[in-house]
């Protein structure tokens, strides 16, 4: 299918068979990455008046039930409401299905190098992603004027996707990287990381309340009707070039701060 988008004065043509999953595929009762240690996402089947509901059980058809922790063991798409006391409704933030976006990659500095902030006590050789180096990419590419800013992480081995992360410390972003991705009106983040924010920052997500319009510190700034998304746990293998994508970020009408997601970056001619 040819699809035409006009954006920024420019008319795009997309055919949707050019397109890359970069979502981790979730496989039930199998590899997964993992963050804080959580139990692994599961499948069993319904069992009911002595019948175990799988056809390879003899039944005749598969009733599976899952369970899974959404934030800590796939990619997922968050809404404000992670870090609100009413979580709200991830499913009727996005309304727009194409989004236009830019995917860039990234290596990591150690914090002391990047001459940034952070909200937390940081050591200086903790690895951060800085203002500089998101800049530096973005200024290559501002005049698409991205709503979108989806951002890959080097090294990008295919391991990344299954790591259990209390073995991998993951980069995490400065305060100042998220500040400037506010300032040119990206509304919606995608990562190839776990969090946006430091494994442990005492609880305060700092990053987080940055970019759904807060200070590193409370709610109390914290924009409850905020239509933006932060989306983690993503995976853009090496042979996705950088440049302007329309983003068609995909997800189930959870109501609920988060769900799984599968962001689909359309190439745009």
């Amino acid at each position: 299918m040819i699809i035409n988008i006009y954006h920024n004065k420019i008319n795009y043509r997309i055919d949707t068979k050019n397109s890359f999953d970069i979502s981790i595929p979730y496989e039930f009762n199998g590899k997964q990455p993992n963050f804080y240690d959580v139990e692994r996402g599961q499948i069993k089947y319904l069992e009911s008046a002595g019948t175990t509901y799988s056809v390879a059980k003899g039944s005749g058809c598969n009733v599976p039930e899952i369970s899974m922790n959404i934030h800590c063991s796939g990619t997922h798409t968050e809404c404000v409401g992670h870090i609100l006391e009413k979580p709200g409704d991830i499913g009727i933030l996005l309304r727009d299905i194409i989004i236009p976006g830019l995917l860039i990659t990234v290596s990591s500095i150690p914090f002391d190098d990047s001459l940034e902030s952070y909200h937390y006590d940081v050591r200086g050789d903790e690895q951060v992603i800085s203002k500089k180096l998101i800049q530096n990419e973005i200024e290559k590419l501002e005049e698409y004027q991205p709503q979108a800013l989806i951002i890959r992480t080097t090294p990008n081995s295919e391991q990344k996707k299954y790591y259990r992360y209390t073995q991998h410390t993951p980069p995490f972003f400065t305060n100042d990287a998220l500040r400037f991705i506010n300032s040119i009106g990206v509304n919606h983040i995608v990562v190839d990381l776990p969090t946006i924010d430091r494994m442990e920052d005492n609880g305060i997500l700092g990053n987080h309340r940055i970019f759904w319009g807060g200070d590193s510190n409370t709610q109390a700034d914290v924009n409850p009707t905020s239509n933006s998304t932060i989306t983690e746990f993503a995976y853009i293998a090496d042979d996705v070039p950088d440049g302007f994508y329309f983003l068609n970020l995909q997800l189930p009408h959870f109501v609920c701060d988060a769900a799984p997601s599968r962001p689909i970056l359309l190439k745009a001619d």
